[in-house]
């Protein structure tokens, strides 16, 4: 006995049907991101950090890049100096380079997405130009 076309088509129908209800709309982000879902956009905004041993308030103020799509720069204000800051994120990895002239690097920052925090909360270590290290936790303030 033959199957009608209907019946043979059907399955394919029903995979396309699904996968299409489960995709998103370009440029849509989730409301929760996971640590590895973590992209440019949930990095971008304001962020309070705490520092291990330095004095604080730290903040970090990030926006899109303007020269490298999907890369941050911003700025890091602490309580002696402001810092310029590049980085980006990806698959849950954090990277900063921060510079207190425009020019060289004055410090590192490594760090790894908190899972289960929608991309607010970053854990990791910062390093200086002479390679004094401190754990850091960047918490984000606002969009």
């Amino acid at each position: 006995m033959q199957k009608s076309s209907v019946f043979t088509a059907l399955p394919a129908l029903l995979v396309a049907a699904l996968l299409s209800a489960c995709a998103s709309a370009p440029g849509q982000r989730p409301a929760c991101p996971s640590a590895q879902q973590m992209e440019q956009p949930e990095l971008i905004g304001t962020w309070s950090v705490q520092m291990d041993g330095k004095p604080g308030p730290i903040s970090i103020v990030l926006g899109p890049h303007p020269e490298w799509e999907g890369t941050v720069k911003g700025s890091i204000q602490r309580p002696d100096f402001q810092s310029i800051v590049v980085g980006d994120v990806n698959k849950g990895e954090v990277t900063l380079e921060e510079s207190r002239d425009g020019k060289k690097v004055s410090g590192n920052w490594w760090g790894n997405v908190v899972e289960n925090s929608c991309a607010r909360e970053i854990r990791g270590e910062w390093a200086d130009s002479d390679d004094r290290t401190a754990n850091f936790v960047m918490r984000k303030t606002s969009r």
